[in-house]
């Protein structure tokens, strides 16, 4: 196998030898990520009962979002998913979570026609990360999912992005050849495009914490409340419907680059816990906020140290007709 994919990781990010004198636009191996095939003739009933999109009216040259649930709503994982052209899905979730969601379907699986095959040994991910990010005030949800498209060939998968971003889903070999042709660039600026984007992906360390509304995942296209019954939807559903919003997701930003951890408690000045981070990387990231008006900055509190966190709403989360702070 390819040196590439025998380079030292950082937090589960591929390094790029050249990181110094990095220009984008740039492909890039997304280390972070891996994997998952669900095939056979009840792959697709299997799945309609498990996870929070509509897997049967997913169109062979689109791809979604989409999560599975416990039964009491809290996100297992969540993900990219497409349908193959042998009428079998894909599913793209971080590295760390491919077992844990695997372990958590077989309890399901054993009932139906249907096999989950891991594919990180298999496959690896290649992204083409363009020069910039579109502007976050110019965020509109319903043309970001209406520009997601997907192309098979016999090399793999291609994904597009509405940001200029692409994501080639390819055998070891491939791979290798797209990684060995380009200029290289750091993952983890895959991950500042998902932060623009206002993307959370669950977690080893969040796992079963969320529901799918604490991270704007119904607004992202990546749950369906016409699809019918599945794992966790009752629970879903009624926090989509009754009450009021408590809590949203806010963009937060340091001066300076800051090690983070996901699910810090932030707090007010005057010390009131208010909520949490969501993701983060170098000096941006997403946090979970108590909604309170005219707030405008955040304490992250460590042993040693308050770290002042400025704060924004999201342009295109729209207050909801629901309780996320369940």
């Amino acid at each position: 196998m390819s040196q590439i994919f025998d380079t030292a990781l950082q937090s589960g990010c591929f390094v790029a030898e050249n990181s110094s004198d990095q220009q984008l636009p740039a492909h890039s191996w997304l280390a972070q990520f891996s994997l998952l095939r669900i095939e056979g003739p009840d792959s697709e009933r299997f799945l309609q009962g498990q996870l929070t999109c509509d897997v049967a009216k997913l169109a062979a040259d689109q791809w979604s979002l989409g999560a599975c649930c416990t039964a009491k709503g809290r996100m297992v994982a969540n993900f990219v998913i497409v349908r193959d052209p042998a009428d079998g899905y894909w599913l793209r979730l971080p590295t760390a979570q491919v077992d844990a969601l695997i372990q958590h379907l077989k309890k399901y699986a054993v009932f139906f026609k249907a096999q989950l095959t891991d594919l990180s040994a298999s496959h690896k991910i290649v992204a083409l990360i363009p020069a910039q990010q579109p502007a976050a005030e110019q965020l509109d949800s319903e043309a970001i999912i209406s520009q997601r498209s997907l192309s098979w060939s016999e090399q793999g998968a291609e994904l597009s992005y509405h940001d200029g971003r692409k994501e080639y889903w390819l055998i070891n070999d491939n791979a290798e050849q797209k990684l060995t042709s380009e200029a290289l660039c750091d993952s983890k600026h895959w991950q500042l495009f998902d932060i623009n984007l206002a993307t959370i992906w669950v977690d080893t360390n969040t796992r079963e914490h969320w529901i799918p509304q604490n991270i704007d995942w119904q607004l992202q296209g990546g749950v369906s409340f016409s699809k019918g019954c599945y794992t966790g939807q009752e629970i879903v559903a009624r926090l989509q419907y009754l009450g009021k919003a408590k809590k949203a997701l806010y963009r937060i930003s340091t001066q300076e680059s800051q090690p983070l951890a996901i699910l810090s408690e932030l707090k007010t000045a005057e010390g009131r816990s208010i909520g949490e981070l969501c993701s983060w990387s170098d000096n941006q990231g997403l946090a979970l906020l108590t909604i309170t008006e005219g707030l405008e900055q955040v304490l992250l509190v460590t042993e040693s140290s308050e770290i002042p966190l400025s704060i924004e709403k999201l342009s295109y989360t729209q207050e909801q007709e629901n309780t996320t702070d369940a």
